[in-house]
């Protein structure tokens, strides 16, 4: 919805708006509660007479886990709500006399008519969702086609692995995020110093690992990826081998059945009912998101539910562990275990969204579904390690995880971050600041975020930047991004840096005056590091931590003056260091060291029961 414009008024008068201009900060959690609640509801609607959480299943267990993260990653519900909202408050606030849609955009084109036939107020222009065309679908089936096939080719005349000994632990690691040229587990980019404390702690090749997904990051993905995945290093054992083509037999058949499953969700009376949001029609796009769900999402999910329960057969460990539990790969991953009885550890890698649906469940997805023996509720990990009190209350309430299912152990990669802070010389932090083209007189200001959360701002936080004398604008890439994305907009500006995601951290933090961000936990680290942090592109996941104080926040037109603030003035700088103390106690955050070792003997804890370490409780989320 970033680029839909109205046209509002009649004759002389008429004019053109950005929708996004109207969602203020209420309507944009309005619409991302409201987007949850309807993917949520899902669940329960009539599909052949039955539940669509029981109707699809694989082997017994619900196909539903996988539907609902489908919906939520392709945004198109959220964008449905955010431009009802943003309609309603622009008609509230406008009181326009006329409404045109005067962009492209598919569901401002169908929503526009809509909201403004429910307002009384005469419309002009398209006047409905532009046509599902069928090629569309045939598009689609296609992409799901070559996911199928070129599985299926890569594994001809493929055996698996021979083991010869049987792992106490197998940790499953995504490729894209495994360093090239290592072959221990510290070359894993978001829990090495686990890994490695875990490698300590046991005997030689009682840990093995195994590698997920795509060896490259999304960004920077192709179509022939699939033909072409390299192995990250001997460690790592492709999933894939596990699973010659004889092993993908119960998942082939989910991909005879896609059309049949999609024609089953299109007949559903229940979803077609659900398709009317707000008083709106929203059928022409909803259909297309189940078709989605049908042709591209369970094929995929049945397949990966294949690979790993072959590789759990073959490997037979004591215990698995992964930090992308509550992902699709982590749920068929969680389900394969729970069905062989072998315990699962989730290991929190970076921060827990309070708006991220994947942690969001209710109470009867956790309860096993009494019709269904198969379904034994939500694949949650037997233990979950979070960084803090703040994730670890969330995951409790919001999750409605048990609280014994739930572990304190702190953050590793915060301890490895400020043991590396507390290394660096001066002649590091003047490399830093050269390696990010800052001269002796400039403030640098580092930009940390992913470029998919922050592109709508980032434009005026570049200007913004330009206008606050002094400034040096460094931007590093997210391991999950190339630098790449960021070139549009740094494009003829001097006081624009981009760095690679490979760039040291420690350094750049330590070289910074301030940190930026829209929703990166490194704000948080900052924090802890002494460092303040203005957050972007409010309300989001970090809003809780700009209302207490520990953060700073910036709305856009405040942001100049925002930036001069948090670089130049002393008072507001000292004014955040002061409570920075006692907000990083009450949330339960800070380093001492330990955290990889914690979470170790929370790990070997599942293999062999021992007294833990005494932690904190969760504390209730209303006493933040």
């Amino acid at each position: 919805m970033s680029d839909a414009t109205v046209a509002i008024g009649t004759g002389p008068e008429r004019r053109e708006v950005i929708l996004t201009d109207y969602l203020d900060a209420a309507a944009e959690e309005s619409a991302s509660t409201e987007a949850h609640a309807w993917i949520k509801s899902l669940r329960h609607a009539n599909v052949d007479g039955e539940p669509l959480r029981r109707r699809f299943t694989y082997r017994g267990d619900s196909l539903w886990w996988f539907a609902e993260l489908y919906l939520h990653k392709q945004q198109v519900v959220l964008e449905i709500f955010r431009t009802i909202r943003a309609l309603e408050r622009l008609i509230a606030i406008e009181h326009p006399d006329g409404l045109s849609v005067s962009s492209e955009s598919r569901i401002a084109c169908g929503l526009v008519p809509r909201v403004a036939a429910l307002a009384s107020i005469p419309c002009t222009g398209p006047r409905d969702f532009p046509r599902t065309s069928p090629m569309r679908i045939v598009a689609m089936d296609a992409r799901g086609a070559w996911l199928h096939l070129s599985a299926v080719a890569a594994r001809m005349g493929k055996r698996s692995p021979e083991i010869t000994r049987t792992p106490s632990v197998v940790t499953f690691i995504h490729r894209a995020f495994w360093r090239a040229g290592t072959e221990d587990g510290s070359a894993e980019s978001y829990i090495g110093p686990v890994l490695t404390a875990l490698e300590r702690r046991l005997p030689a090749g009682a840990v093995q690992y195994v590698s997920l997904g795509p060896s490259e990051n999304f960004r920077a993905r192709r179509w022939w990826s699939p033909l072409t995945a390299r192995q990250p290093s001997q460690a790592a054992i492709p999933v894939e081998d596990f699973a010659p083509l004889a092993r993908l037999k119960e998942s082939r058949a989910v991909w005879r059945r896609r059309h049949a499953f999609r024609r089953a969700l299109w007949r559903s009376a229940d979803l077609r009912k659900a398709s009317v949001i707000h008083g709106c029609d929203c059928w022409p796009i909803v259909r297309e998101e189940l078709a989605g769900i049908a042709l591209l999402q369970w094929p995929w999910s049945a397949r990966v539910m294949d690979e790993a329960a072959a590789a759990l057969d073959s490997l037979k460990p004591g215990i698995a562990v992964t930090y992308a539990e509550a992902g699709g790969w982590g749920r068929a991953l969680i389900l394969e275990c729970r069905r062989r009885n072998i315990p699962t550890a989730g290991l929190q890698h970076g921060f827990i969204y309070r708006q991220w649906l994947n942690y969001l469940h209710e109470p009867d997805e956790m309860a096993p579904d009494p019709q269904n023996p198969g379904d034994r509720g939500f694949p949650r990990p037997s233990v979950t390690l979070a960084f803090d009190d703040y994730a670890a209350t969330h995951l409790v309430n919001a999750g409605r995880f048990p609280r014994e299912a739930v572990r304190i152990s702190g953050s590793p990669r915060l301890d490895d971050l400020v043991a590396a802070a507390s290394r660096l010389t001066e002649v590091d932090l003047a490399s830093a600041r050269s390696s990010a083209g800052v001269t002796d007189a400039d403030a640098l200001v580092l930009l940390v975020t992913k470029h998919r959360e922050a592109q709508r701002v980032l434009p005026a936080l570049v200007a913004a930047a330009g206008e606050v004398p002094g400034v040096h604008l460094a931007i590093k890439a997210h391991p999950a991004e190339t630098p790449s994305v960021y070139d549009h907009v740094a494009r003829g500006h001097g006081h624009v840096t981009i760095l690679p995601a490979s760039t040291p951290l420690a350094p750049l933090l330590r070289a910074s005056r301030a940190i930026v961000t829209v929703n990166s936990t490194v704000a948080l680290d900052a924090a802890v590091l002494g460092i303040p942090a203005l957050v972007i592109g409010l309300p989001n996941n970090l809003t809780p931590f700009v209302d207490a104080g520990l953060l700073a926040g910036a709305a856009l037109p405040d942001l100049v003056r925002r930036l001069r603030q948090i670089l130049y003035d002393e008072e507001f700088r000292q004014g955040l260091w002061a409570t920075r103390r006692d907000l990083l106690a009450r949330f339960g955050m800070g380093s001492d060291g330990r955290a990889a070792d914690r979470t170790v003997d929370a790990v070997l804890e599942l293999l062999e029961p021992r007294a833990p370490e005494p932690t904190r409780a969760a504390l209730p989320l209303e006493s933040y």
